[in-house]
């Protein structure tokens, strides 16, 4: 049974809390707050201005994203970018707080939105930023160095940065994690196989990944894999209790961002069962495939099955447009797709090495396996990951014994097209968290990212072409042009503000924007 109580009113958009020995800390748009309870009756009766050591804006979206405990006692905020009107000294910015609150210190900036993740015991911070203007797709940061991240204000010069671009530690494809929020260290958890890692948590389309490190050449890497969807409520921190061990979650909606999910807040458990994980523990792009090693035996035969895997590869363009389509090779929309030629069980069965004639490094890479495991439970999913680096692959002490791969090239299987219904584009306007913005009904809330769907097609619509006006029809050139080209046509209403749609063209097929236009045509 949950039970809550105030503990302090009256702070300027708190967003987070740290606790240092027994003591309660908040940043909000004032500084860093220390809220103590001197008499004992469960409420703070003071409130102590801790740190203002640091520059703050009135900027609306200049938020007090986060704080978090470093190791020594120390502090690391971070403060939301996006200016509209002014230039700030930190906007943007992930700061390092004196343990005595007197100094700060920048060790990034150049964030749009960023939320983080501070390692308790090394000191290493993370960081989320959300995709949009100069921010291609959705990027998972190493903060460290001063370094500048990409983000420009609006009113600035278009892409004319102020130092190199920092790359991210991965890349994650914005349909996979629309909205990223911040990361947990499982230190002190009692999860199983999850016991020490790092988490990541989506909030649009809620969902919780694992963080993947991949230290075996000379930068650090990672990938990420889904943990859990089975979310009620969206989510946005997180903690290890010290109670149980398990991770609880607490979010609430941010007005004007959206979600798939319309519940206002919610606090919630994910919880080891006991039960076989099958999330990987490592996934390690090489230089003649990919290594992916579980913590349960699997079925060998289909693990052996180079047709159970399938992987492609794109990249993105970072410009002061709204995101990025995704990009093959050759520059044209779309992916590439590679074959794997082999699949090899490791010795103990936990292991798999899928061999892909042809590997390089690539911006985005995704590696999807539908498996079993040796006691015959069915698992699929996907690996997201930026190989900058591709490590040796040694089969012997892998544990796959003295093996020779097969590299030889096989020709891809043509992709067949999927059903084209309404009931499919309904189906994909939740995956791509389409109504997210476009509610598809009359009864959207407040302040959504973009016009209904209800009553669009067909419709008379006032639009803006290069800051021109115009009247179009919604008919399925329209429609279709708006998914593939969402800047061409924008709606009145939308042209002043500070969203804008991603493009899809090389995201779907064209089986797939011909459901979402019959999707939209249904809603009379």
């Amino acid at each position: 049974r949950v039970r809550w109580r105030r503990f302090a009113p009256g702070l300027h958009e708190p967003m987070t809390v740290a606790i240092r020995d027994n003591e309660i800390f908040t940043f909000d748009k004032n500084g860093i707050w220390r809220l103590r309870d001197t008499d004992g009756d469960g409420e703070a009766d003071v409130h102590e201005l801790f740190a203002n050591c640091f520059a703050q804006t009135a900027d609306m979206r200049e938020f007090p994203s986060q704080i978090r405990l470093a190791p020594g006692g120390e502090f690391v905020i971070a403060k939301g970018g996006q200016q509209a009107t002014t230039l700030g000294k930190h906007n943007g910015s992930i700061l390092r707080i004196s343990a005595d609150g007197r100094t700060s210190t920048v060790l990034g900036y150049g964030f749009r939105q960023p939320n983080l993740g501070v390692n308790p015991r090394t000191g290493l911070v993370t960081a989320s930023d959300q995709q949009g203007q100069y921010i291609p797709s959705t990027p998972l940061h190493v903060v460290r160095d001063r370094q500048f991240y990409g983000f420009l204000a609006p009113f600035l010069p278009k892409e004319r940065y102020p130092a190199p671009i920092a790359d991210p530690l991965t890349w994650i494809p914005h349909p996979i994690n629309t909205s990223a929020l911040s990361q947990v260290w499982l230190f002190g958890a009692k999860m199983g196989p999850l016991n020490d890692s790092l988490v990541h948590i989506g909030f649009n389309k809620p969902e919780l990944f694992r963080v993947l490190l991949n230290e075996r050449g000379s930068r650090l890497q990672a990938a990420v894999v889904s943990v859990t969807r089975a979310f009620e409520f969206t989510p946005l921190n997180g903690s290890v209790s010290p109670r149980d061990g398990q991770l609880y979650l607490a979010g609430f909606q941010v007005l004007g961002w959206g979600n798939v999910l319309d519940v206002p807040a919610g606090l919630g458990r994910v919880r080891y069962t006991g039960a076989p994980v099958t999330i990987p523990r490592e996934v390690v792009p090489t230089d003649r495939g990919v290594l992916v090693k579980f913590d349960v035996a699997l079925d060998a035969k289909k693990a052996a099955d180079a047709a159970n895997y399938s992987l492609q590869t794109w990249g993105y363009q970072r410009t002061y447009k709204y995101g990025s389509p995704q990009f093959k090779a050759d520059g044209t929309p779309g992916q590439d797709s590679l074959v794997p030629s082999a699949a090899y069980v490791s010795r103990d069965g936990k292991s798999v090495f899928i061999a892909v004639p042809g590997m390089r490094p690539v911006q985005q890479l995704r590696v999807g396996w539908s498996l079993a495991t040796a006691a015959g439970a069915a698992f699929d999913d996907n690996a997201y990951t930026t190989p900058y680096e591709l490590a040796k692959f040694d089969p012997k002490a892998e544990g796959f014994g003295d093996i020779a791969i097969d590299l030889t090239p096989r020709a891809a299987v043509a992709q067949v097209a999927g059903p084209v219904s309404a009931e499919e584009g309904q189906r994909l306007s939740q995956m791509f968290a389409c109504v997210a913005c476009h509610f598809p009904s009359a009864n959207a809330i407040a302040d959504r990212a973009g016009p209904t769907w209800k009553g669009l097609a067909g419709s008379q619509r006032k639009v803006f072409v290069e800051g021109k006006p115009q009247t179009v029809t919604a008919d399925d050139a329209y429609l279709r042009e708006s998914i593939l080209n969402s800047a061409a046509k924008i709606a009145a209403g939308y042209e002043k503000g500070e969203f804008a749609m991603p493009s899809y063209a090389g995201v779907l097929n064209d089986s797939q924007v011909d459901s979402l236009v019959l999707y939209i045509k249904s809603l009379k």
